[in-house]
C-alpha cells in the first residue's frame, strides 16, 4: 500500500475534531506522510491548530466544530521516556491542597517547549524529576506538590502536610515503596518531609531510608507545628 493510501485511510478513520500529528500515521516514511498532509490540509480535508497537529473537521449544523480545550492540551502530553503530565497549581487542587484556579497548566516533560497560549489558557513546560508509568502519575504530583509546598496558594506548608498524610496513608505499600524511591530523585527538603510524613504514618523503615540521604546539618525553614510532625528537630525542621 502506498503512503498516500494509508495516510488518506488513517484520515478517513480518524475520529472528527481529535487531535492527531505524523507519528500517528502507521507508516515509517515520515517525510512522504508529511506531503501527503499537506495536500490534504490544502484541499481543506485535514485542519491544523500548530505545526504537526492536525484534525479532520466536524460539520454541524450551526458550523465547524474544532477540537476542544482539553483535547489540544493533551496533544502536548507525549509519551516519551515515561509520561509527560500535568503539575502546578491545577495539579495541586486536584490533590484537595488548595480550592485556587490557575488560567496556567504546567506540563512536566522531557520535550523541550516554548511557552504556549491555547485559547484563553497558558501551557507552561518544566523538567520532569523522574520517569512515571500512567499508573503512577499521581505520585510524581504528591511529590511535586512536596517540592512546591512554600508556592502553594491559599494554603500554609502545615496544611499542606496535614492533607497529604491522609493521601499517602491510603496509598497501598507498594505505592509507598514508589514514593519513597521516586522521592531520591528530588531535592533534600522533599525527600525530609517525606520521610517526615512516613515517620508519622509509622512507617519507620522508609522515614529512615530517606533520613540516610539527607546532610545532618541542612536546616530547613518551613515553620511546622508540633501537632503536624512531632519529630521536627530529628528532620532539621525550623
Amino acid at each position: 500500500m502506498s503512503v498516500a493510501k494509508t495516510t488518506r485511510d488513517f484520515v478517513k478513520s480518524v475520529e472528527s475534531a481529535k487531535l492527531f500529528t505524523y507519528d500517528d500515521i502507521p507508516d515509517s516514511n515520515k517525510a512522504s506522510v508529511a506531503i501527503e498532509l499537506s495536500r490534504l490540509f490544502k484541499k481543506g480535508v485535514i485542519k491544523k491548530i500548530s505545526n504537526g497537529k492536525f484534525y479532520r473537521p466536524k460539520i454541524k449544523v450551526f458550523g465547524e466544530i474544532a477540537p476542544d480545550i482539553n483535547e489540544k492540551i493533551k496533544s502536548y502530553m507525549k509519551k516519551d521516556e515515561g509520561n509527560s503530565y500535568e503539575t502546578g497549581i491545577n495539579s495541586f487542587r486536584k490533590l484537595g491542597l488548595t480550592t485556587q484556579v490557575s488560567n496556567e497548566i504546567v506540563i512536566a516533560t522531557n520535550q523541550s517547549y516554548k511557552k504556549i497560549k491555547i485559547d484563553n489558557v497558558n501551557l507552561r513546560f518544566v523538567p520532569k524529576i523522574v520517569n512515571v508509568k500512567k499508573d503512577d502519575i499521581h505520585l510524581a504530583q504528591i511529590l511535586d506538590a512536596i517540592k512546591d509546598i512554600k508556592k502553594i496558594p491559599a494554603t500554609t506548608p502545615n496544611e499542606v502536610i496535614k492533607h497529604l498524610k491522609k493521601i499517602i496513608k491510603k496509598e497501598s505499600i507498594k505505592n509507598q515503596n514508589k514514593l519513597k524511591n521516586f522521592a531520591l530523585k528530588y531535592n533534600p527538603r522533599t525527600r525530609a518531609i517525606l520521610g517526615a510524613i512516613f515517620k508519622e504514618l509509622g512507617n519507620r523503615f522508609y522515614a529512615y531510608e530517606l533520613k540516610l540521604t539527607l546532610n545532618p546539618t541542612t536546616n530547613y525553614n518551613l515553620k511546622i507545628e508540633k501537632d503536624v510532625i512531632q519529630d521536627r528537630k530529628y528532620w532539621n525542621f525550623t
